[in-house]
Parts: structure tokens; sequence; C-alpha cells
């Protein structure tokens, strides 16, 4: 059964597991803004710091980080932001997330997403917008079954991404 806990309620040992994972594969951890940056002790802190914005690092906005963990293993991460800049707005969404590899096709991108999309309506948004490039099928269709519609594709040198909104019921 996935259950879904912040990072200081899970061990160091836990999240640098998760991390070497993305790091042996040469991956992104899309939602874990300055992991591959910090320790874990001071990844862990700046994760607490972005919940207030009294304490938010410049260019950033505040936001909750969850890892989703079945059987006690992180199988995924998710960061849910309560607002947008103007990066954001075009490109991250209010939500990043990434499953490890090992515990890919499982179901778990989209449980994690529903739980974050029902976070972030309890924290009163209207609707959320998500992003994924265009390649990502995985993602789009992940978006998709969560009720996502897709907005329009902005398209850079390098990648087009996908906007999806989801709208409060």
């Amino acid at each position: 059964m996935i259950i879904f806990k912040e990072p200081k309620d899970v061990t160091f040992e836990q999240i640098l597991d998760y991390k070497e994972e993305f790091v042996l594969n040469n991956e992104i951890i899309h939602g874990a803004a300055n992991m591959t940056d910090l320790s874990i002790p001071e990844w862990v802190e700046f994760t607490e710091n972005t919940k207030k914005k009294e304490s938010l690092t410049p260019g950033f906005v505040t936001a909750h980080t969850f890892f989703a963990l079945d059987n006690n293993k992180i199988v995924g991460i998710i960061n849910a932001r309560h607002e947008l800049n103007d990066y954001l707005l075009n490109f991250g969404g209010h939500i990043g997330y990434s499953v490890r590899k090992s515990e890919r096709r499982k179901g778990y991108a989209k449980a994690m997403l529903s739980y974050t999309v029902d976070f972030l309506f309890s924290l009163g948004l209207e609707k959320i917008l998500i992003t994924c490039d265009k390649n990502n099928i995985a993602s789009k269709r992940t978006i998709e079954s969560c009720g996502g519609i897709l907005e329009n594709e902005v398209a850079t040198e390098d990648r087009t991404t996908l906007r999806y909104l989801i709208y409060k019921k």
C-alpha cells in the first residue's frame, strides 16, 4: 500500500537509496530541486524552508515535498507548488514528480499525481497546471488519466512542453 511522507519523516538512508538510483541511471530527479547539489540533511532542511514564504530560497516558490513509499521503500517524489513564477507557468507547473526507474509502470505515478492534486485543492487552488515534455508519453497518459485537459504547447529550441490544467470539481 502506498503512503505519503514528508522528507523530514523518512530516514536519510531511504532518501540516499532513492537518490542513488537516479544518479546510477544518469537521470534527473524531477520534483527534487537541489537534491543532487546538497547533502541529505541540508536538502531536508531546504524542503522544510520551502513551505514558508519567509524562509524561501530566492527564485523558488512555496511548496511541499512528499515521498511516496510502498513497503517502506521510497518509490517516488512529488513537489507540490502552492504558486507559480514565470518559469513554472510555462514549463514546470504546480507539480513536479518522478518515480524511480525500478518502480515504473506499476501505477505509482497516477497515485502520486492524484494525491498531490487533492492536496493542492485542499490549499484553495481552483485549477492546477501540470506540464510534461511532449515526448514523455507515460507522463502525458498519467496526467490525462487524472483529468488533465491540454491547454497548449510551448515550444523552445530544444523541446516542446505540454501544458495541462486540472480543474477543481
